[in-house]
């Protein structure tokens, strides 16, 4: 539960940079406590689980900025000066249950929520939050993506509520929250417009935005939505000649609305950053000059300050001005996809250069976080046009084809929110099934945070229950019976923190742990649960679950087997990956680490690069992960050429020993 508190010197989060501040004044320090409670189980057979009531959260640090005449702390931040003095509102890229939780950011001066497929994927797939309504809706007959609709709904009316005086004091200028249109429709334009009347009116607030994706067939479709009144929040804009193409699907609407009154009818275009650098950098590093290298970096802000140019442009000029006569508000730029993604640069590079006036940033947490510990305010954003000109005409002379980037980027956005769409209808149809089956239901406990996937089997410890926090924190989940509290509170007892899952250890690809056993190889390994019988031999088949991570990289999963599809974790061979010994179908670290446990057995093992996947490639030796997400989060540092530290960690469990 969110919790403000005042602090005389709070400590910054881990991947955050300690900063020291020059100024007396306090601080304020808001805070997601990291104690889980839990509610008693009801006797109902409607309760599903033991809830979690207070998620896994990050610890959250403000600044104030001021004081009031009396001496006495105001709690402001630099978000609140992001706004009165440069005219910029920061907005919260996140949304989960309970969205009050939203409160304390409302208060640090976060002025709306964006959210999306992936952001929904997240949370309700991993939630318990979510179980009671989830299963009136299937009992009352809903279909799933039916049932879907209504649980995004809520939080978005929910939301929308909070946000509603922020909207009431600006006249309708700020205090948005917007929810997408399903990902399937990207390619639909009438199927577009009809999805965006559907979500207005069942949502029937006044400061949604719905979310349209800025594909070449949605924009006849952004068109058309605005002329009948509803604002719109454009997404998944890649490119300059994309973004104009938005601006004057935006403007039309607006003269085909025939509207006297165009006030209430406002739209932001989000313009993504990060995932620009990402793709253009390693176009850069495979032309390997020296010009080309140093450019790294510099592609996306320097787009970003044209995309500016051509946004002041646009909204001035005889067109505009008879718009203004009839109430019209300019399509703000907002600036998204804001968190950095590669750890030599600085974590606030796509929030700072780019503040500027009737602009918004929408900032996920690790953004959020570091932009106000040590961001500082001041209109940047058009401060050298010129030089953002010579670095996006430069990166023109060396190839770099700013269409074939836009293009690019736009196929893999929608793709990643139409896996992440289908992944969590998959989720809540297995989740379905299982509300069907068990009855009595069996009480167990999941956490709120995104990453915790408890398996509904009574008296079972399941490796799962100890899972790896995404802020790099090893954290025992909890008790299914009261038998078992002494053997979850051991296992719970056996993980710290491991200093590599912070970010800041980047490069230090031999971080040693004095509770592991090291081998002569260099595998780090620990025993989670020892297993029963033999050890498999040479020639033998063996089957695994296995979960990894790029513990050198802020401990981020690539797989997770069953539990990202939120199902259970029974099957047979088929559901799990299963490779000879000695076969080297798998990478030496796995091989050794297997050869070495009986089955039951769950072993978590550190593997420095070496041991790990050849020529850094994971098609070229097992385990591969198994989807989209996960393939591109472990692609992204086996080939990166920075100083990410490659350092991988598996969970392993042997399930099954195949003689011959």
């Amino acid at each position: 539960m969110a919790t403000i508190s005042k602090l005389s010197n709070p400590s910054p989060a881990a991947s955050v940079p300690a900063r020291s501040s020059s100024s007396s004044l306090p601080r304020v320090f808001l805070g997601f406590n990291t104690k889980t409670s839990f509610s008693k189980v009801a006797s109902s057979s409607s309760r599903l689980s033991l809830t979690n009531t207070q998620p896994w959260r990050t610890s959250f640090v403000v600044r104030c900025s001021q004081s009031s005449g009396n001496g006495s702390p105001i709690k402001r931040t630099t978000l609140h000066d992001l706004y009165e003095r440069e005219g910029q509102s920061p907005w919260y890229d996140n949304l989960c249950r309970p969205v009050t939780d939203l409160i304390p950011l409302i208060e640090s001066g976060v002025r709306g929520v964006t959210s999306n497929p992936a952001i929904f994927q997240k949370a309700i797939s991993s939630s318990n939050a979510y179980n009671d309504q989830f299963r009136e809706l299937v009992q009352a007959g809903k279909d799933i993506e039916t049932a879907y609709w209504e649980l995004v709904v809520k939080d978005i009316q929910d939301a929308c509520k909070l946000f509603e005086p922020i909207y009431d004091q600006t006249d309708g200028g700020d205090g948005y929250v917007s929810v997408e249109v399903s990902p399937r429709l990207a390619d639909d334009t009438q199927g577009t417009v009809e999805a965006a009347k559907w979500l207005h009116k069942v949502v029937d607030r006044p400061n949604v935005y719905i979310k349209i994706p800025a594909t070449a067939p949605c924009i006849p479709s952004i068109k058309e939505v605005i002329s009948l009144g509803i604002s719109v929040n454009v997404t998944l804009i890649f490119s300059l000649t994309r973004y104009e193409a938005v601006i004057d699907a935006y403007l039309d609407g607006l003269e085909a609305s025939g509207l006297s009154d165009l006030s209430r009818v406002t739209s932001v275009a989000s313009f993504f950053v990060s995932r620009v650098d990402t793709l253009i950098d390693k176009m850069l590093e495979k032309i390997g000059t020296p010009e080309a290298l140093d450019l790294r970096g510099k592609a996306a802000v320097a787009q970003a300050g044209l995309a500016y140019k051509l946004y002041q442009k646009k909204f001035s000029g005889p067109r505009w001005e008879a718009l203004v006569k009839k109430g019209a508000k300019k399509q703000r730029l907002l600036w998204a996809s804001t968190s950095v993604k590669n750890p030599a640069y600085p974590d606030t590079l796509y929030v700072a250069p780019l503040i500027g006036p009737d602009t918004v940033s929408t900032m996920p947490d690790q953004a959020l976080q570091a932009f106000v510990d040590h961001g500082s305010v001041a209109r940047t954003i058009d401060s050298n046009v010129s030089e953002a000109e010579g670095i996006y005409n430069a990166l023109e002379k060396l190839g770099i084809d700013w269409g074939y980037v836009g293009d690019q980027l736009e196929v893999e956005g929608v793709d990643s929110f139409k896996k992440s769409f289908d992944s969590l209808l998959d989720t809540l149809q297995e989740k379905a099934n299982s509300l069907k089956l068990v009855s009595p239901p069996i009480a167990t406990l999941t956490s709120h945070h995104p990453d915790v996937c408890i398996k509904k089997c009574a008296g079972v410890i399941e490796r799962r229950q100890v899972i790896m926090l995404s802020v790099g924190l090893l954290a025992g989940a909890a008790l299914q019976h009261s038998s078992s509290n002494k053997d979850a509170a051991a296992m719970a007892a056996e993980f710290t923190d491991m200093p590599a899952l912070r970010g800041k250890d980047y490069g230090k690809t031999k971080m040693r742990y004095p509770d592991y056993t090291e081998t002569e190889s260099g595998l780090q390994y620990k025993d989670l649960r020892a297993g029963n019988g033999p050890l498999p031999k040479m020639g033998e088949t063996v089957v695994v679950d296995w979960d990894g991570y790029t513990i050198g990289y802020y401990g981020r999963i690539f797989e997770a087997r069953n539990k990202t599809k939120g199902g259970s974790f029974e099957g047979d061979d088929k559901d799990f990956f299963k490779f000879r010994l000695g076969s080297r179908q798998v990478i030496p670290a796995f091989e050794e680490a297997v050869s070495g446990m009986a089955p039951g057995g769950i072993r978590r093992i550190i593997v420095p690069p070496e041991l790990g996947y050849p020529e850094n490639d994971y098609n070229k030796s097992g385990p591969r992960p198994t989807t989209f997400s996960g393939q591109r989060a472990l692609d992204f540092v086996l080939r990166n050429q920075g100083l990410i530290d490659k350092t991988l960690l598996f969970d392993i469990e042997l399930l099954k020993v195949i003689p011959g």
